[in-house]
């Protein structure tokens, strides 16, 4: 399984998507799953939702769900001399982005051109500044062109979007990295979960959403909520793994000891906020995994805040949530790292859920109080 893991999300991870210009990446899972479940919908921004309505009961619903899109940049200026000027789309961060390769797009969309983010030269670059990172606002994008004339003459112009250049590559004998593993990992694990409900359709509703501008405003779902009003919403994203030297487990989350199973996480500032899981929902994702023997970690985490944190909040008496991560490493950057046996894990914990709900939902008391 682990070869077709790694061909599929190179699909997925080559495909642009920077928030607010998904449209390659839709028009890729659509084409994937419209025949595959009973109505595909796509909404005004962009939120795909695939429907499983039950065979028994149409009164008790779940949504799965997971983001599309990935962060980038955007051009804000273009110098004379043809170097270009950008602005972040969502949380990428300025000390990993000099001296990469991007893709910058025209503004059609329709072609790119490959560029590299400038570094000074090592040679001349002043003591003060060896150990400094700049802002972005003094970095610039090298695209090979020598005037603003030729930049606006291939397309590019400001608005245009930049995304890291496509880098799969399989590391070890098990793990992988990749740009934009946050969040097609989760788009994969959603992909394979509608092929599994295709032969065995569930009893009850089951809607799986592939949602948009969750690394720009983290409210891109917030439309799927309000159309699909489920009683139970499971989240499928990535966690940062806190395995590496310099966080010196700072989180105990480690690459290939299986899906994390949030118990809080929290953007940590300002009016952001974060999500604290439906408590026996998330204890019956626990019990499911144990009684599988599916390996899984405990996730608390302050810096995350993920999709679900509104999403849970919407209509009436608000929706039943938790959430899946898979953990990476290295999170944002360029370049990050996923281990094959977390998301194996992972689509059977989300298989075995599913199974779980169908032999006995009724029974199942998720009541608070």
């Amino acid at each position: 399984m682990g070869k077709e893991i790694f061909e599929e999300i190179r699909t997925l991870t080559e495909l642009p998507a920077v928030s607010g210009h998904e449209d390659k990446i839709i028009e890729y899972v659509y084409k994937k799953v419209y025949s595959l479940a009973d109505e595909v919908t796509i909404d005004k921004l962009g939120n795909i939702i695939a429907t499983f309505y039950g065979k028994i009961t149409k009164e008790f619903s779940v949504l799965f769900f997971a983001h599309l899109d990935e962060i980038g940049l955007i051009v804000r200026k273009i110098e004379e001399n043809g170097f270009l000027r950008f602005e972040r789309i969502g949380g990428v961060p300025e000390k990993t982005l000099r001296g990469q390769y991007v893709d910058v797009y025209s503004i059609d969309g329709d072609k790119y051109f490959t560029g590299v983010i400038g570094t000074t030269s090592h040679h001349v670059t002043k003591d003060e500044d060896k150990f400094r990172v700049p802002s972005r606002l003094e970095m610039y994008i090298d695209v090979g062109f020598d005037s603003k004339e030729e930049v606006l003459k291939n397309g590019i112009d400001v608005g245009s979007i930049v995304t890291y250049h496509p880098s799969f590559k399989v590391v070890g004998s098990k793990r992988f990295v990749s740009k934009a593993l946050d969040n097609r990992i989760g788009v994969y694990l959603l992909l394979k979960l509608i092929e599994y409900l295709k032969k065995q359709p569930p009893i009850f509703t089951i809607y799986i959403a592939f949602t948009i501008q969750e690394e720009f405003s983290v409210r891109g779902s917030l439309p799927v909520f309000n159309k699909t009003k489920p009683q139970i919403a499971i989240c499928l994203d990535i966690t940062p793994a806190g395995d590496t030297p310099e966080l010196e487990q700072t989180y105990e989350i480690k690459l290939g000891k299986g899906p994390a199973i949030t118990q809080m996480n929290f953007h940590g500032r300002g009016t952001l906020g974060g999500i604290i899981p439906h408590p026996k929902l998330r204890r019956f994702i626990e019990v499911t995994a144990e009684e599988l023997k599916i390996p899984y970690q405990r996730e608390v985490i302050l810096g995350v805040i993920t999709d679900d944190a509104f999403g849970i909040l919407t209509g009436r008496e608000g929706v039943m949530g938790a959430h899946i991560s898979i953990p990476i490493r290295y999170t944002h950057s360029p370049i990050e790292m996923a281990d094959v046996e977390d998301i194996e894990n992972a689509l059977k914990l989300l298989i075995g859920l599913i199974d779980k709900l169908n032999s006995n939902h009724s029974r199942i008391d998720l009541k608070r109080g």
